[in-house]
């Protein structure tokens, strides 16, 4: 009876889902046991949530390290230390 019940609700799933990818996966997924299957509707639920959270984030990423940097001097001083460790590559070129 609970091999009936299961092709049923599977049935019921593939006439409610839109998903054309749903029916391969059904194969590879069925067999998996009842804790594998909420682990892994876990993980597929957080990525969808952190995809949310990333897109919200993704504008303002450099905001994330305005004050981090830590230093004595001021900042013409790192200005100026930055611009006399510069190199100049001189050299030729052949192409």
């Amino acid at each position: 009876m609970q091999a009936k019940k299961t092709i049923r609700e599977m049935s019921a799933i593939r006439n409610t889902t839109s998903s054309s990818y749903m029916p391969p996966y059904w194969g590879l997924l069925k067999n998996l046991s009842d804790r594998e299957k909420l682990g892994l509707i876990s993980l597929l639920s957080s990525s969808i949530v952190s995809k949310g959270r990333k897109r919200r984030t993704s504008a303002n990423w450099a905001s994330r390290f305005a004050g981090v940097w830590k230093d004595e001097r001021t900042a013409d001083e790192i200005v100026e230390d930055i611009r006399s460790c510069r190199t100049s590559n001189n050299f030729d070129v052949e192409l």
